[in-house]
C-alpha cells in the first residue's frame, strides 16, 4: 500500500493565551528523561489513529485539529533550556501544518497505524516545534484517517486520552465546554502555597523512605553482556489467560484491585530474585485527582517510590498488605524534579550509597478487569490447562534505557499482557522469560495454595560469590569495596568488618601514615561510588598511625 506525502495545510491560531512559566514538575520529570535519551528521544513519541468519519472533507478535519489546538495550550507550547532552568512557552498566535497524505486505495488500521509510527521515528526539537504533529490520509481526496504523533513533553497518556475523546466530538461538529487549566496555571500553582507544601511533603517522604530501603535490587555481578550492545535492552510479553483469570481470583478474595495483584507479583519477583526481603520499585503517578486536572492536556506524571516488606509469609499475604504501600507512593508522588536530585544528593552522602531505582511498575490499563476471560470454573487442572495456552513473545531491543527491571500491564479483553523491559548485562534474555513465567507461576500457584513470598522467582535467584556480605539493607563485594576506600585514602591499609551489635554496619580500619580525617575521607569515597551497585560506604572509619595508635574515628557524616 503507497501512502505518499500530497501537500500541507496551514493550521493557524491568533488572539489566545500567551506566557512562560518555569515548567511545571511533570514537565520537568519528563524533560530529564528526554534530554537524557537525547537522539533517540523519539522513543517518548506517542502515534495515534482516528477514522474520519463519513461525510467530513480535508477542511473540516482541519478546522476540528484548530480547535483541538485552541482549545489546549500544551499543543501550541515551546520548550526550552533557560539560565534558571528550563521554561515551557505558549503561543498566542502562530501557525502549524497539517500533512495530507493521499492513498491509492483504502487503508486499513494497521496501515494506518504503520504510517504513524514512521511519523513517530523523529525526534520533537521542543525549542522550535511545538509537541504534535498531525497528518490526514486520504482516498481519493475523501479524509479517512488522522494520524497524531504526540510527544511526551507535550502530554501524557491521561491527557492523549483526552484528545482522543475530544477528537470525534469536535470532527462530528460538538461544542465542547471550555478547558479553564493549563500547565501554565499548574506550574504558577507549584510555586507557592498549598501547591509548594505538597511538594515539600514529598520530599520529606522520599528523604526518609530513602534513608532505609534497599538502594538497588542490582547489587550483584553481572553478566556476560555487552554493554555496548545496541540490542541491550529487551522487552518481552507474556500472553497468558491463566495468569489473567488467577488474578481476577485473587483479587476478588483478597477485595483489592487486579492492579494490585499484579503490581505485588512484580515486587515479590524482583525481590526474591535479588535476594531482599523488601521491594523498592517506582510507580508512575498519574497526579490526576483534582477535578481541574482532568480535562488539563499536559505532562503530569512523576514517578511515585514504593517500598513493600516481602520479608515472610505468603503472596496472599503480601497482597493484602499492598494497598496501603501503594496509596502511600501515589500520595506523595508529586514534587519538584531538581529538588528531588538534592534529596538524592542528600541521601547518598549521609548512607554512602549509589542509589540506583531503577525498577519500576506501570500498569496502563482503563479496565481494571478483564471483559471476556475463558470460562473457568477456576480448579487447579483448569488453570493448568489454560496456562498451556501462555506465551512468550519479543517486543522490541534498545541500546539504552533509564530502566533495568520495567513491568508494565497492557489491556486486552481475554488474557493477561504483560510486559517486562530489562537489561540484559543483569537479566540476560532467558532469565527475562523465566521471569514472566516466575510472575505466572506465582498467581496461578497462590489460587490453591500459599506461596511462600521469598520463593516468588522460584529457582531463578541471582548469583553472588564468596565475600559478598549484607549491610543496610545492601548487598556489597568486601573485596571491591576495601579497595575502593583504600584508594579513596591515597592507598592506606585497609581492612573491613561487619560489625553485627545492633544492625548490621560495616566498619572501615585503616592505617596510613598521614593524618586522614573521616569527614573527609568519607566525602571522597562517595565520590568514588560513581554509580556502582557492587560497593557501599563504611558506615564508622577508624584511622591508625602506623605504630599501631588510634588517631582518628567518626562516621564521617554530616
Amino acid at each position: 500500500m503507497s501512502i505518499r506525502e500530497s501537500h500541507a495545510v496551514p493550521l493557524r491560531f491568533t488572539g489566545l493565551r500567551s506566557g512562560s512559566a518555569p515548567l511545571s514538575w511533570g514537565q520537568h520529570a519528563i524533560w530529564k528523561s528526554i534530554s537524557w535519551l537525547g537522539e533517540e528521544a523519539h522513543y517518548f513519541n506517542i502515534p495515534r489513529t482516528l477514522s474520519v468519519p463519513d461525510g467530513c472533507s480535508v477542511d473540516q478535519v482541519v478546522a476540528a485539529l484548530g480547535r483541538l489546538v485552541h482549545r489546549h495550550e500544551a499543543l501550541r507550547s515551546t520548550f526550552a533550556a533557560g539560565p534558571e532552568g528550563p521554561v515551557q512557552t505558549v503561543a498566542g498566535h502562530g501557525a502549524t501544518e497539517v500533512l495530507v497524505l493521499a492513498a491509492e486505495q483504502e487503508v486499513t488500521a494497521e496501515q494506518a497505524t504503520e504510517r504513524a509510527q514512521q511519523l513517530a521515528g523523529v525526534s520533537f526539537d521542543h525549542a522550535t516545534e511545538f509537541g504534535m504533529r498531525y497528518a490526514v490520509v486520504t482516498v481519493a481526496g475523501v479524509p479517512r484517517w488522522v494520524l497524531l504523533v504526540v510527544s511526551h513533553q507535550c502530554t501524557d497518556f491521561f491527557g492523549i486520552r483526552i484528545l482522543e475523546r475530544e477528537l470525534p466530538e469536535l470532527l462530528a461538529g460538538r461544542e465542547l465546554p471550555p478547558v479553564d487549566w493549563h500547565p501554565l496555571d499548574q506550574a504558577r500553582f507549584q510555586q507557592q502555597g498549598e501547591g509548594a507544601a505538597r511538594g515539600r511533603a514529598s520530599l520529606e517522604h522520599w528523604r526518609r523512605t530513602l534513608s532505609r530501603v534497599p538502594r538497588s535490587h542490582f547489587d550483584f555481578p553481572p553478566g556476560d553482556g555487552d554493554p555496548e550492545d545496541p540490542e541491550r535492552f529487551v522487552r518481552l510479553r507474556l500472553d497468558s489467560p491463566a495468569a489473567a483469570v488467577a488474578a481476577d481470583l485473587l483479587a476478588t478474595r483478597c477485595q483489592v484491585s487486579t492492579s494490585t495483584v499484579l503490581l505485588t507479583a512484580a515486587a515479590a519477583v524482583i525481590a526474591a530474585y535479588s535476594g531482599h526481603p523488601t521491594a523498592v520499585l517506582q510507580l508512575i503517578a498519574g497526579n490526576r485527582n483534582e477535578p481541574r486536572l482532568r480535562d488539563m492536556v499536559g505532562a503530569q506524571t512523576e514517578n511515585a517510590l514504593f517500598v513493600l516488606d516481602l520479608a515472610a509469609g505468603s503472596f496472599e499475604d503480601a497482597v493484602r498488605r499492598c494497598f496501603l504501600p501503594g496509596m502511600s507512593a501515589y500520595r506523595f508522588g508529586e514534587y519538584h524534579p531538581p529538588s528531588m536530585d538534592a534529596v538524592h544528593d542528600e541521601v547518598r552522602l549521609h548512607r554512602g550509597v549509589a542509589l540506583d531505582l531503577s525498577s519500576f511498575f506501570n500498569d496502563v490499563r482503563m479496565n481494571d478487569r478483564w471483559e471476556s476471560l475463558p470460562e473457568t470454573d477456576g480448579s487447579a487442572e483448569q488453570l493448568a490447562a489454560l496456562a498451556e495456552r501462555s506465551t512468550v513473545s519479543f517486543i522490541g531491543a534498545w541500546p539504552r534505557q533509564d530502566a533495568k527491571y520495567f513491568v508494565h500491564v497492557q489491556y486486552a479483553p481475554d488474557t493477561l499482557h504483560l510486559f517486562l523491559m530489562a537489561d540484559t548485562t543483569l537479566l540476560p534474555r532467558p532469565v527475562i522469560e523465566r521471569l514472566l513465567r516466575a510472575v505466572e507461576a506465582l498467581l496461578i500457584g497462590s489460587v490453591h495454595g500459599a506461596v511462600e513470598v521469598r520463593a516468588a522467582a522460584g529457582a531463578e535467584v541471582a548469583h553472588r560469590p564468596a565475600g559478598w556480605a549484607f549491610a543496610d539493607s545492601c548487598w556489597f563485594d568486601q573485596a571491591a569495596t576495601a579497595r575502593l576506600v583504600a584508594t579513596a585514602a591515597d592507598g592506606a591499609e585497609v581492612r573491613l568488618t561487619v560489625a553485627e551489635d545492633g544492625p548490621a554496619r560495616l566498619v572501615a580500619e585503616l592505617t596510613s601514615a598521614r593524618p586522614l580525617d573521616p569527614v573527609t575521607l568519607h566525602r571522597a569515597v562517595v565520590e568514588a561510588l560513581d554509580r556502582r551497585t557492587d560497593v557501599i560506604a563504611p558506615h564508622h572509619y577508624r584511622v591508625f598511625a602506623p605504630s599501631g595508635e588510634l588517631v582518628a574515628e567518626g562516621s564521617g557524616r554530616p
